[in-house]
């Protein structure tokens, strides 16, 4: 692997620098890192609309990574409150979900927050966050006005100097930027003064209040900026504290795969640094790409660095003295690639209402995307996608620019329009001034671990006593979708136990209890997990610099001219949808509930007689309070039933001497060969033993240790088939004979077990699919409003090269403008976008 930065010349000061160590270094990745991104199908939402959207994890180099699995999505209200939340089950870094709102949400500007558990090693201020707007007819009245708080207008304004700190007689360039009193950025101009009242120079910004000059510091003095903008109000501030000493870094140029940068001082730190190294490194999303020790032989010392092989993004260049303390520090921009586009296309460019639309997708031609690309698409009416600003986040500009930032980047698609001869420049102007010096991620050590599942954990203490339990075993069982998890964890000598790794998907049961010798149930069983705790939540800023309210102030209307428009169709579709009992997205095989049928409580005999396909069981036996001699079902069946299963370990019976509980009797089927279970177990018969009886609990196929362990006190009762009539009802498979246990209602589960769990937990968000109707009839008397907002959602699609993608769906009723959107990220990692609309009329 050839040198990732090398030196290609000193320019006019080759001779004075010595460079004392070139080290040819591979990527370092100690701290490794996590960024995601939501492609979320639109901005603007009603109550009871969905929200669909696809999440990408990739690592520090944009590569899609598994490094995690669960990825926490939370919707937060305008208080500051999670509203909702979401677990995503990440495979390769992709993952999609969706959101069911509320009915009864206010209007308001809500966040989408998007974390893995490791990235909470890190500032959370690189979570991922996205405003969407909820706009709720109901509201009326309040929708505007009576929530904002005015503010005198006013300017506040920053300087930087590049590379962090001032040196006198050091020539420094210093950014700027002003910004009003709602937070966003206003133009200015200004002069800059001296200590004494001399005027240096005067200044102008040239991209949102943004601007930078050039100043030489004399020694002892000080300098202070007065700003104006167009409508004359004025502010002060400071230029930073210059130095006597320190170094300068001055980055001139970075195009062509080269960074052109210069080293600056004075004579007096010059002595200092006299035959002692010095330390340049460039790093990138956390990764270390190279590093430099070399000496200063003169005040001004340039270098010339190539970029070719340090991946499109921000890279950091740092200078570090001899103790590896950073001297100067400056952000960059790199982009050797160019952005690489999805190509669009539709069959037509106008539809009627209800018309099919083919979309077709590909990578654009000569695009060097270097493999497949993994996309998500939406379909949406122009009107529900915030239009104030034509260069809104898209994932190149996350990945690339806003999650390694301070603060919110205004217009952020801006810097990524190729079309924008000035996108670079303006680029770095906000790296100089939001990306200033301090720049860094906050690392600690990882206290939050990557998540490849869920974990169930916890402690056994003895239950009068805060004395840990060891040596136990933690009996688990997990009911869900699919086949249930049984298993048992040991206790260490501090009573602790660790389940890792469980994939659960929707809502499960949880039972646990803990036991000792001969299965005997022991000591308090205390749960630590499960229950997880989101991250703090930070004050969210609004992109629009809004002050926090429940309902939409005002000052959103003036700056979106399409949102009363919304508003007005928001009313609209309200009304449409409570006549026709309408939802947002159109469910596959949607039915109206007319009025619910009251149903009544299903008793536990009525219940197992559908589990087992029979009215008569051979055998009921109803739990009753002197059974609770037996601790658990498998002790119960083993010692009063002779059940001695194929798959039970212990495989033979515990036989104490138990007295005969009541609540068993013959059914009227008989038992066994002419001989009733009873009768067998009176004549020192087991009708089970050796054979493998179908467990049922609840009516769900399980095996035996899944019904072993469950606690006396949460079963209502046990019904069996013997072999014979197993067999003939079951057909082969009932050859063995039948068990079925039925729980209590959760409800009824009321006494408090110390050494027992029984509660619901929540695993992964099961994501629905997306349903496009097909609009094949005209008749009137299948008519049905379809005021769909989203028209179409596809979170799983791949390109390969050369190759294109033909999807297909149904416009709804409504004549508007449609724009699609594709967001994804190549194989290779780099992310992409696409964009293209039509008219529907």
């Amino acid at each position: 692997m050839k040198n990732l930065v090398n030196i290609r010349t000193f320019l006019f000061f080759i001779s004075l620098i010595w460079i004392s160590n070139w080290q040819n270094i591979y990527p370092q990745t100690d701290n490794f890192i996590e960024k995601v991104y939501l492609h979320v199908d639109r901005d603007r939402y009603f109550p009871g609309d969905d929200i669909w959207f696809k999440a990408y994890l990739v690592d520090g180099s944009n590569m899609l990574t598994d490094n995690s699995f669960n990825l926490h999505v939370e919707l937060i209200a305008p208080k500051q409150k999670i509203v909702d939340s979401r677990i995503i089950r990440l495979t390769d870094g992709l993952g999609n979900g969706d959101f069911k709102l509320s009915d009864n949400l206010h209007s308001g500007l809500y966040h989408l927050r998007a974390y893995t558990n490791f990235m909470r090693n890190y500032d959370s201020r690189y979570f991922f966050n996205k405003e969407v707007m909820i706009v709720n007819p109901a509201d009326s009245g309040k929708m505007y006005g009576d929530s904002i708080s005015y503010v005198k207008n006013k300017i506040e304004a920053g300087l930087f100097p590049e590379g962090g700190s001032l040196v006198d007689d050091v020539s420094s360039v210093v950014a700027f930027k002003a910004t009003d009193a709602t937070g966003k950025s206003c133009d200015v101009s200004g002069e800059i003064f001296s200590s004494s009242g001399e005027l240096v120079l005067k200044i102008n910004s040239t991209h949102k209040g943004m601007g930078k000059f050039s100043i030489t510091p004399d020694r002892g003095k000080k300098y202070f900026a007065v700003f104006y903008n167009h409508l004359g109000d004025t502010t002060i501030a400071d230029l930073p504290k210059s130095f006597p000493e320190g170094l300068v870094l001055n980055i001139s140029d970075n195009s062509e795969g080269f960074i052109d940068l210069t080293i600056k001082t004075n004579t007096v730190t010059l002595k200092q640094f006299s035959g002692r190294d010095l330390f340049l490194t460039v790093s990138a999303q956390n990764t270390e790409y190279t590093s430099i020790s070399f000496r200063m032989k003169t005040l001004n010392s340039k270098m010339n660095l190539t970029s070719e092989d340090i991946p499109d993004g921000i890279v950091k260049i740092t200078i570090s003295g001899p103790d590896n303390k950073p001297l100067c520090e400056r952000l960059i921009f790199i982009q050797n690639k160019g952005n690489i586009n999805v190509h669009l296309e539709t069959n037509k460019p106008v539809y009627k209402q209800h018309d099919s639309v083919s979309v077709i997708l590909s990578l654009a031609e000569n695009s060097g995307a270097g493999g497949n690309a993994l996309l998500s698409l939406a379909v949406v009416n122009n009107i529900s996608l915030d239009n104030a600003s034509g260069y809104s986040s898209t994932i190149s500009s996350w990945f690339l620019l806003e999650s390694d930032i301070r603060g919110i980047v205004e217009d952020p698609g801006y810097y990524f329009d190729m079309s924008n001869a000035e996108r670079l420049k303006d680029l770095d102007l906000l790296l100089l001034t939001q990306g200033w010096r301090n720049f860094q991620w906050k690392y600690r050590n990882s206290y939050y671990l990557p998540e490849i599942g869920f974990s169930l954990s916890g402690r056994a203490r003895k239950k009068f006593a805060d004395e840990p339990v060891s040596n136990s075993n933690i009996n688990i069982g997990i009911f869900k979708k699919g086949k249930p998890l049984i298993t048992s964890v040991p206790t260490d000598s501090a009573g602790k136990f660790q389940l890792e790794n469980v994939e659960i998907t929707g809502e499960a049961k949880l039972i646990a209890s803990i036991t000792g010798d001969n299965d005997k149930l022991k000591g308090w069983l205390i749960l630590d997990s499960m229950n997880y705790l989101p991250a703090p939540l930070l004050i969210m800023e609004n992109r629009r610099g809004l002050l926090h309210s429940e309902y939409l102030p005002d000052s959103v209307n003036k700056t979106d001219k399409s949102l009363p428009s919304y508003i007005q169709y928001a009313e609209y579709k309200r009304s449409v949808q409570k006549k026709y009992k309408l939802s947002d997205t159109i469910n596959l095989g949607e039915v109206t509930i007319t009025a619910r049928r009251q149903i009544k409580p299903e008793s536990p005999q009525d219940r197992n007689q559908r589990y087992l396909m029979t009215r008569w069981p051979d055998t009921e036996y109803k739990i009753e309070p002197e059974s609770k001699v037996y601790n658990n079902i498998g002790f119960l069946l083993k010692n009063k039933f002779r059940v001695i299963a194929a798959d039970d370990p212990s495989n033979s019976p515990v036989l104490p001497r138990l007295a005969q509980s009541s609540g068993f009797h013959q059914s009227a089927m008989g038992g066994s060969q002419g001989l009733s279970l009873e009768a067998s177990l009176k004549a020192g018969k087991s009708t089970f033993r050796g054979r493998r009886p179908i467990f049922l609990l609840d009516g769900m196929i399980v095996d035996w240790e899944s019904v072993a362990f469950l606690p006396i006190d949460w079963v209502e009762r046990i019904d069996m088939l013997d072999p014979r009539h197993g067999e003939l009802i079951w057909g082969d498979r009932g050859k063995d004979g039948v068990i079925s246990v039925i729980t209590k209602p959760w409800n009824e589960q009321n006494i408090k077990l110390y050494h027992s769990v029984n509660v619901n937990i929540k695993g992964y968000n099961e994501p629905r699919v997306f349903y496009s109707p097909k609009h094949h009839t005209t008749l009137e008397k299948d008519y049905k409003p379809d005021l769909r907002t989203t028209l179409f959602w596809e979170p799983n699609i791949k390109i390969e090269e050369n190759k294109e993608v033909v999807l297909n769906y149904y416009n709804a009723d409504n004549p508007s403008t449609v724009r699609i959107i594709v967001e994804g990220i190549t194989t290779s990692g780099i992310p992409v976008t696409g964009r293209a609309e039509y008219e529907v009329k």
